[in-house]
């Protein structure tokens, strides 16, 4: 059961990834990664901090706390948005990129979470850090920079002028 829930939160994300207008994410770039950071900072620390002072003892349950706080619900937001029709304004784009960086440093969280089970090390925790960054800088890189030129280039050729918006979703 764990691996359908990871695939629907792949697909709920790749479903958000949809409906992001990359020329409206450019202009809201940095409002959008610090709405992201503060909404998933602020809650996760404060869980943190009143889970500490309950038991200060107990590390591991404090960040699992702390963790439960972070992530936004990406799927309740994106339903809202659509039925508020307001998914393609500044500020239904702002509450979706910031969704989704929310929710990848939730993630982050939670492989720490993991990594401290065990055997505390430096790569256990380094690891998914630096391999989450990667990939969200890497592959945002890619779908704003490298993607759209090769799409126009190889793919919306072959589709005519007036049906390019239907392509895209194809």
């Amino acid at each position: 059961f764990v691996m359908l829930g990871e695939i629907g939160l792949i697909l709920l994300v790749i479903e958000a990834g949809i409906d992001i207008d990359l020329n409206m994410l450019k202009l809201i770039g940095s409002r959008g990664m610090l709405i992201a950071i503060v909404g998933s900072v602020l809650p996760i620390g404060i869980a943190l901090v009143i889970a500490i002072a309950l038991d200060p003892t107990n590390i591991q349950s404090a960040i699992a706390a702390g963790a439960c706080f972070g992530p936004t619900s990406l799927g309740i937001a994106m339903n809202i948005l659509r039925q508020g029709k307001i998914v393609n304004t500044p500020v239904g784009q702002l509450i979706v990129s910031a969704a989704v960086i929310d929710d990848m440093i939730a993630l982050i969280i939670l492989s720490q979470l993991g990594a401290l089970a065990g055997d505390v090390t430096v790569a256990a925790i380094v690891v998914p850090i630096v391999s989450a960054l990667a990939f969200l800088v890497i592959g945002g890189y890619a779908a704003v920079f490298i993607l759209p030129p090769f799409l126009d280039k190889y793919f919306y050729t072959r589709f005519k002028k007036e049906n390019s918006g239907a392509a895209g979703l194809a």
